[in-house]
């Protein structure tokens, strides 16, 4: 079962198909949801996003391969922190 758990996790966020990156779209709208809700959770969730640009940015070292997943996590949390206190 966590095997399988693991595998499912890789290819949301790690695989370079088109479903590699169903993830960080994922998480920008989760953070959208989450933003719509608090003012607070916005800037949580900005941080946790930031976290996961950091750990692409570690897997870039060698090869620009995940160049996409950055673009999404880092314009999609700015853009869905700036709508929702824009919003307000």
């Amino acid at each position: 079962m966590l095997m399988q758990e693991i595998n499912i996790l890789q290819e949301l966020f790690l695989s370079t198909e088109i479903w590699g990156y169903l993830g960080p779209f994922l998480l920008v709208y989760i953070g959208y949801l989450l933003s719509k809700k608090d003012r607070f959770l916005t800037i949580l969730w900005f941080v946790v996003e930031m976290l996961f640009v950091a750990t692409y940015l570690n897997l870039v070292d060698a090869t620009p391969i995940y160049w996409w997943h950055i673009f999404i996590l880092m314009f999609g949390g700015l853009a869905t922190c700036i709508y929702s206190l824009w919003d307000r």
